[in-house]
């Protein structure tokens, strides 16, 4: 059983959502303010909580040092005079939320079809964030000009009947090493998506060009593991975070809490289904996290890596999430964190630190990487995209293409440790999953 300390038993990153949405108005923040407050211990971290669940802030990103939070217009006061009653000060990271994802979400509607898009064959852009429509143009692009190295797939279908496609690049050898990216696992965290498109598009697009190390390998690439949830931050609710599936009192699960893996601490799983974190009535509960379970025992030879992206704070994790000792790989991912953060550093001067999940920012139950790790896939990484709560979800456009540069310099990386470090015995390459 993994240990938790006493003062994480208080803590669960959650937003309380007072009902299901029902109807197709937008939400607005309009007012709404992102602050950042500075954390001296367990009981600041406590504090903050209190906060959350009286439902006068809701948490965007949680540390033991650090808590950045949206704040509504009501509640400003209120939580400016709780936080000087604790001799805590603040600094507004966002002034007006609902201004910032106006600005931002101005360049999402989709662009018209042109003379270069129509040759191209696709509208996807490093310009803009991109619609689901578009992403899916951007497959049928792929699947019928690159198809000697690269097949379309749908692993499986989400609630509202979307489908969850993953892109197959392979130079044909069965013997490839199988590396995963994910993306958009958490609807609002926009820049996970297009980061892993651009890798996607750098692999296959470039392929003939790339390093030995690039094309040895077998890629499966889902850019968009939560459709639903993408398109309800496009039409709905911008900061929305789960997937979209219909309970009683509100609606969707935290598809990064659903995996069997530690599933269930008491103070730590979240059971409320009207919660951000909402773990989900059991472990692959979920349609997306069943499609991924369902793909991971359909591979004839299990993947040497994982990368599962998400935003934000400039961090490469990597597990356990929920126990508070080392996993017996730790030396390893130690050494590929350090690889891949010089990486990053080199492409875009962007510092990201690095450490396993439970004692970098916050324990954490039922998550990918742990459940990825656990069955067998020993370089199982998260990379917390930029940046480190300036503009938090809301990063502009203009950012997604260094964004790209910097996630591929740590693909890159990560390629290249993997061609010239061999696993544990040399039966295990040859040594089937199931």
């Amino acid at each position: 059983m993994p240990f938790v300390k006493t003062y994480w038993i208080f803590f669960c990153v959650a937003i309380h959502v007072t009902s299901s949405q029902t109807n197709k108005d937008k939400v607005k923040y309009d007012g709404s303010q992102v602050w950042q407050v500075h954390l001296r211990g367990a009981e600041d971290m406590q504090y903050i909580q209190k906060l959350i669940d009286s439902q006068d802030v809701s948490i965007w990103s949680l540390t033991q040092t650090r808590a950045d939070f949206l704040v509504r217009d009501q509640n400003k006061m209120k939580v400016y005079r709780r936080l000087v009653s604790r001799n805590l000060n603040h600094t507004v990271l966002i002034l007006d939320v609902q201004r910032r994802i106006e600005i931002n979400t101005r360049q999402v509607v989709p662009a018209l079809w042109t003379e270069n898009t129509l040759r191209v064959g696709h509208r996807l852009s490093w310009k803009k964030f991109p619609t689901l429509d578009i992403i899916e143009e951007f497959y049928n692009f792929l699947a019928e000009d690159y198809s000697s190295i690269c097949k379309v797939q749908t692993i499986g279908y989400t609630a509202e009947n979307r489908t969850i496609k993953m892109i197959n690049i392979t130079d044909g050898n069965p013997k490839n090493k199988i590396i995963l990216i994910t993306g958009g696992s958490h609807a609002r965290e926009w820049v996970s998506v297009t980061s892993a498109l651009y890798i996607l598009n750098n692999i296959v697009t470039k392929f003939d060009t790339q390093s030995n190390y690039i094309k040895n390998k077998n890629w499966l690439i889902i850019p968009v593991m939560n459709p639903d949830g993408y398109a309800y931050t496009h039409t709905v609710d911008r900061l929305w975070r789960k997937n979209r599936r219909n309970f009683t009192r509100c609606n969707g699960v935290d598809i990064n809490r659903n995996f069997d893996s530690d599933w269930g601490i008491v103070g730590i799983t979240q059971s409320d289904e009207c919660k951000v974190t909402y773990s989900g009535p059991y472990a692959f509960s979920e349609r997306e996290t069943k499609a991924l379970r369902k793909l991971i025992g359909s591979l004839n030879w299990k993947p040497v890596a994982l990368l599962d992206l998400h935003s934000y704070g400039n961090l490469i994790l990597f597990p356990w999430s929920a126990r508070t000792q080392a996993t017996e790989d730790f030396d390893k991912h130690l050494e590929v964190a350090e690889l891949m953060r010089s990486a990053i550093f080199k492409s875009s001067k962007e510092n990201y630190t690095y450490g396993a999940t439970y004692h970098k920012i916050y324990p954490a139950t039922g998550t990918f990487l742990d459940w990825a790790y656990s069955e067998g896939v020993v370089h199982s990484y998260v990379i917390e995209i930029k940046d480190k709560g300036k503009l938090g979800f809301l990063i502009p456009p203009k950012e997604i293409e260094d964004t790209g540069k910097e996630l591929f310099a740590a693909v890159r990386a990560l390629a290249k440790y993997l061609n010239t470090h061999k696993r544990k015995t040399e039966s295990d390459t040859e040594k089937k999953w199931f």
